[in-house]
């Protein structure tokens, strides 16, 4: 991954060249921004161009450095995630960075540690990394990836450069899909919509051919909701439970649906739609709602992400948000 590579969030990698250029660069940097703007691909980036042989504005992609890097065996670039089964990082990890930490670069000019999320890093976790940025090992760079600063202490993000990610215009996401990655002028249409202002989420759609097909899996089994009633809708919690991986992106898809069945209810506009390619089934399944039914269920899915982020039972949080459906009124027409 090259800064050539990130789309469109151009004022995070100004501020990393800048550092790059001048050779004074922190010791700790803090990417903030919503997931899919682009913060782990910059992260990528970034740790590329410190190891680049080569490096001039840019990692070269070519050096046995950038090549590393890119296959994710360099030795001294490290990327400390949950572990399997976790949703937290844990004190054990950051006491095992700051023993690797204290012996400096293998092979590259510096060490870089990656921590995503860094939001979900255990209080003490956080605690014991304040120690290590209070006296930073030398030709170490830490890279702490979180969604809001809010989730870290404010001691630790007192010692890091904050580096925002911001949402890109819609408009934009299109235009640089058609330009820079050759997507087709519908696909383009229908990536940058769902995406929501993420550039890089797009942009990694757009190189995998069936990167819509779980989200059309998702709105088909919601749009069978309406005609099988309270069966459909513990249906569709068992599917949307079925991989955790998954599971905060479907329930995404499911709010923009309900979003989208809202939006026609009220004004029947296709340019206000997210899922544009499926006007049809949006108006065809609005028509038979009222709109408080469709704003409980935006509601209700938006209780179950909320539940999903803070560890609750898959399972228990979905089926509580889609027994709701089931129980909802009847659909306008219908006795």
């Amino acid at each position: 991954m090259r800064f050539a590579d990130v789309l469109d969030q151009h004022h995070a990698v100004g501020l990393l060249r800048a550092s790059l250029r001048s050779g004074r660069l922190h010791h700790a940097y803090l990417f903030v921004g919503p997931a899919g703007t682009g913060r782990s691909e910059v992260a990528s980036a970034f740790a590329q161009a410190l190891q680049c042989q080569r490096y001039q504005e840019d990692s070269c992609g070519g050096c046995e450095g950038c090549r590393k890097v890119a296959s994710g065996v360099h030795p001294d670039v490290r990327w400390v995630e949950p572990l399997e089964g976790k949703a937290t990082l844990g004190i054990d990890q950051v006491r095992e960075v700051r023993r690797e930490s204290g012996y400096g670069p293998y092979e590259g000019r510096w060490k870089v540690f990656v921590f995503r999320p860094a939001d979900a890093m255990q209080v003490e976790a956080q605690s014991s990394l304040l120690k290590l940025l209070e006296e930073p090992p030398e030709r170490v760079v830490f890279v702490l990836v979180a969604e809001s600063p809010q989730g870290l202490l404010p001691t630790v993000v007192s010692r890091c450069q904050l580096v925002r990610f911001n949402l890109v215009p819609v408009a934009q996401i299109e235009h640089a899909l058609r330009v820079q990655f050759g997507v087709p002028p519908a696909r383009a249409r229908v990536l940058a919509a769902l995406s929501g202002g993420r550039a890089a989420r797009a942009a990694a759609w757009s190189q995998d051919p069936e990167a819509l097909a779980d989200r059309d899996a998702v709105v088909d089994l919601l749009v069978r909701v309406e005609d099988e009633g309270l069966w459909g809708a513990l249906h569709a919690a068992e599917f949307l439970a079925q991989d955790r991986s998954r599971l905060l992106d479907r329930l995404e898809v499911a709010a923009l649906w309900y979003r989208d069945l809202l939006v026609w209810r009220e004004t029947a506009d296709p340019s206000l739609l997210v899922n544009v390619d499926r006007q049809g089934e949006i108006a065809r399944v609005a028509g038979r709602l009222e709109p408080q039914t469709l704003r409980e269920r935006v509601a209700a899915v938006e209780e179950a992400r909320w539940a999903v982020r803070r560890n609750a039972n898959p399972r228990l949080a979905l089926e509580a948000a889609f027994l709701r459906f089931g129980a909802g009124e009847a659909p306008v027409g219908r006795t």
